[in-house]
């Protein structure tokens, strides 16, 4: 299975997933200089903003760098192929999961930014002495637990999209590494 060049190999199918999001990653870059360097450049606070999303594309390019680069080791023939191939696709699906985790941080880091950058509106609309300071609380925490769902939902979302993507191709690879150990 592993040295057929068909489409229905687990390994081409996942290097071509990988690198499509490779490419993606690279032209989030560009876009993020271009909007850096054209559209932010008259507001300081949006060169920070630019900054932590070019440092987070960069953190997912490596996750999916390292990805391809084991993709590209599981396509060597090695002597013992089941011990190699095993623990290769352990670290892809931890690579997936971290690559989760990176972007629930990083949305949650961009309602911290927003929070902060508005944080005059905000304050003002909770403070003590506002007559209907009850209600301004509860839409606070309204729209706090409307935020933590829509996190959740985008993680959600991230690992069905990783399943489709990779996960369904490396459960044909740990079915085969089954196969071969029985």
């Amino acid at each position: 299975m592993l040295t057929s060049h068909t489409s229905s190999n687990p390994l081409i199918r996942l290097k071509k997933n990988a690198s499509r999001e490779l490419q993606l990653v690279l032209a989030g870059l560009a876009l993020i200089i271009l909007d850096v360097l054209v559209f932010f450049r008259h507001v300081a606070i949006m060169y920070l903003f630019g900054a932590g999303i070019f440092l987070v594309l960069c953190v997912i390019g490596l996750i999916v760098y390292q990805r391809l680069k084991l993709i590209r080791q599981m396509e060597q023939q090695q002597a013992n192929l089941y011990h190699f191939l095993k623990t290769r696709i352990t670290r892809f699906r931890q690579l997936m999961r971290l690559h989760d985790y990176v972007g629930v941080g990083t949305l949650f880091f961009l309602a911290v930014f927003v929070v902060a950058f508005r944080w005059d509106y905000v304050w003002a609309y909770l403070q003590p002495g506002q007559p209907d300071r009850g209600w301004h609380l509860s839409v606070a925490g309204g729209g706090l637990v409307v935020l933590l769902a829509l996190i959740y939902a985008a993680y959600l979302t991230g690992r069905q999209e990783h399943q489709r993507r990779y996960g369904r191709y490396l459960d044909q690879l740990e079915a085969a590494l089954r196969e071969l150990r029985d």
